[in-house]
């Protein structure tokens, strides 16, 4: 009798079993499995029909189960609804990984981009998120079916494939899989290292993906507005004359001079005034014209705040017009001011009376300052301790080194007391400083944003206004501040000035220091905190009353028809977020994505080419040509359909040779009796003691 080829599903294919097992006479219970040669053919075509119930029926009554014969037809031949949906599903997964393309171009596309001016940035960031979801579901389900699909066609080709090869290629349906049929069949080592680097891809790309962009702050140009702030070279300060100073505008003056020296070392140090206005540094000690020029010097700003460099002034400029209503604003311009500059060394610093005579000089007699007159300090100094003056503990003179030179300098004499006591008012120690004195021109570039302001940079210019200097009223404006400076501070008997307490970098100057000996002292230093200390008493009395008024946060009290304001142009800029494109992550993507869409076209190729059923990865494939199993045909069938065809059958695997003292493993059914008829192969539970063919 022509069998169905007696292929036996032991572990998915096994070898036939003995033939005590196939006896027909056995005692022992047994299926029949009828013959093939039942057939009946019908005149309905060359390839004749089978006849087969459509369900399983194993009668009670009779003496053999009947055997259930699946009809004939062709391969792929599934309803034509089916076969639409279930081929437009595979032209979409085959074209689906062309979106992570799009992605990447419209990621490429937004790089530079501003966030608020985008229209899908936002919705790109978020289909980025999705991207560790996604892909890898896509991956596996393009990566699957190519290899499924691969699998079917090499089995169809004449020459077929290796057992090992279609382990590895069809049990690659994950990375997880693919990792365990290389190590587990360990065949195909090149041929595993393949299929896992394909499956490799799909973190990657998943990752990538959701780096593809990112948004960081960026520094943009605005416009170009105007922006005032106010020229002090050409403003008349009440120093112009003494009585509007000592009956009118003292009070306020001093204020504002000694509130600028109690105020902490911090704000002094900060890059703003008191009232928010920002402060110019100095230039270097040794920053010369003739070696420098006009070049532009990068402002310190750490030595700044540290104290190492000073500024010219504790009052800074009225800068005015800015708009923060957006607190990301930032001005960027350039303001030019001067102020004056000292360089002091110490002439003499001596117990004796006699030594400090010694110091001669010129001395203006007029308000022209052309009439001068010979002269030394023990003459024109005030005796300290003498009632009939003030208890200064310094004194300031305007004085020339000659009768015909053009420029003067400052003469600072400090008084102490060498031993205190009763004395100590006589016995007095001098020290002397000769300070020459200039009034450069610096342009400074500033940057204000809604914290404040900030130099950034410095230069000294050259033009007309150095010479405001030489002008003989310049003269007398400054003799009027030099008198009024000593009593800006309350004068204490045996106490130093508030003024020389901050000159000697005191951390607080109002405590009530002994007269001060300079002996030893850095000139710089000195230089640097004397410019400080006489730039703030001049500026505070300049414009004295609008000094608390001007703030870089209010709105402009000044105009270009005040002839002593100035008007720069100033870059406005704002930050703003931007959208910017990881290359790295975006090249990443493309390469897993090209590999991807190169298994999506092979998938939907490979299917078109393949004609069998689909029978690989169903359980109801175990039911094909096996002996154990009561089915005849349906050979064309995929194993869905088979699996609905059999959908009552209840199958097991068990030991089919229970009596023998080796088993043999076989996939087959249960009878629906329990198999207790005669006639019907006897089973037997697996054990893990028992030796088994």
């Amino acid at each position: 009798m022509a069998s169905t080829a007696y292929y036996h599903a032991i572990n998915a294919g096994g070898t036939e079993p003995p033939a005590e097992a196939r006896n027909e006479s056995a005692t022992t219970h047994r299926l029949d499995l009828g013959d093939e040669t039942d057939r009946e053919t019908s005149s309905g075509g060359p390839l004749g029909s089978l006849v087969c119930p459509s369900h399983v029926s194993l009668s009670k009554d009779d003496d053999t189960s009947e055997v259930i014969t699946l009809e004939p037809g062709f391969t792929n031949s599934e309803p034509a609804v089916l076969k639409t949906l279930s081929w437009f599903w595979d032209i979409v997964l085959t074209v689906s990984p062309l979106f992570f393309i799009v992605l990447a171009i419209l990621a490429a596309r937004l790089d530079g981009s501003p966030v608020a001016n985008s229209k899908y940035g936002d919705k790109v960031v978020e289909i980025t998120r999705l991207g560790p979801t996604i892909y890898p579901i896509l991956f596996a389900m393009v990566a699957a079916r190519f290899y499924k699909n691969a699998a079917r066609y090499r089995l169809e080709r004449p020459g077929g494939m290796r057992m090992s090869s279609l382990e590895q290629v069809f049990g690659s349906q994950s990375f997880a899989s693919a990792l365990e049929r290389l190590v587990v069949v360990r065949a195909q080592l090149l041929l595993g290292a393949l299929i896992l680097s394909t499956w490799a891809m799909s973190p990657l790309g998943g990752q990538s993906s959701s780096r593809l962009l990112r948004i960081e702050e960026r520094r943009v140009e605005v416009e170009t507005l105007a922006v005032y702030y106010d020229n002090r070279a050409y403003m008349y300060p009440v120093w112009s004359d003494p009585d509007t100073y000592r009956y009118s505008a003292s009070d306020i003056v001093q204020a504002l001079y000694s509130g600028s020296l109690l105020s902490q070392k911090k704000q002094q140090r900060s890059f703003s005034d008191l009232w928010e206005r920002p402060k110019i540094p100095q230039l270097p000690w040794n920053w010369t014209r003739e070696e420098n020029g006009e070049a532009w010097r990068v402002v310190d700003q750490d030595a700044l705040e540290a104290g190492r460099d000073h500024f010219t002034s504790l009052i800074g400029l009225s800068v005015q017009s800015f708009d923060f209503s957006d607190i990301s604003t930032r001005y960027d311009f350039k303001v030019q001011s001067s102020h004056f500059d000292f360089k002091c060394a110490m002439v003499a610093d001596t117990d004796s009376e006699e030594v400090f005579g010694n110091l001669t000089f010129w001395q203006p007699k007029s308000l022209n300052h052309l009439n001068r007159v010979q002269t030394n300090l023990v003459e024109i100094l005030p005796r300290y301790g003498n009632f009939s003056y003030a208890y200064e503990s310094f004194a300031t003179l305007l004085v020339y080194p000659t009768e015909v030179e053009p420029v003067p300098y400052l003469l600072y004499a400090s008084f102490a007391a060498p031993t205190g006591g009763p004395g100590m008012f006589q016995d007095l120690h001098y020290s002397a400083f000769n300070c020459t004195m200039a009034m450069p021109n610096v342009e400074t570039e500033m940057s204000c944003t809604a914290q404040g302001c900030s130099p950034v940079r410095q230069r000294q210019v050259m033009d007309a206004n150095e010479d405001v200097l030489v002008q003989f009223r310049r003269w007398a404006y400054i003799e009027n501040a030099l008198a009024a400076w000593p009593n800006m501070t309350k004068s204490v008997p045996g106490k130093a000035s508030a003024t020389e307490n901050f000159i000697a970098n005191d951390e607080n100057v109002y405590a009530n220091q002994k007269l001060r000996i300079w002996t030893g002292t850095d000139e710089k230093t000195f230089s640097s905190r004397l410019t400080t200390a006489f730039n703030t008493a001049w500026e505070a009395g300049v414009n004295p009353y609008n000094i608390t008024k001007g703030s870089t946060f209010t709105t402009s009290a000044l105009s270009p028809d005040e002839y002593w304001a100035n008007q720069t142009s100033a870059v406005v800029s704002r930050d703003e977020k931007a959208y910017y494109l990881n290359v790295s992550w975006a090249v990443t993507l493309t390469l897993a994505t090209v590999v991807l869409q190169a298994l999506a076209v092979g998938g939907l190729v490979l299917r078109f080419l393949i004609r069998g059923p689909d029978i690989l990865g169903f359980a109801s494939s175990l039911t094909r040509d096996n002996r154990f199993v009561p089915v005849k045909g349906g050979s064309a069938l995929d194993g869905a359909d088979r699996a609905k065809s059999l959908r009552e059958m209840r199958v097991r695997i068990a030991d089919v040779q229970p009596q023998e003292s080796c088993g043999y493993v076989a996939f087959s059914t249960i009878p629906e009796d329990g198999g207790s008829k005669e006639g019907e192969v006897a089973f037997r539970p697996l054990e893990k003691k028992r030796l088994y063919k």
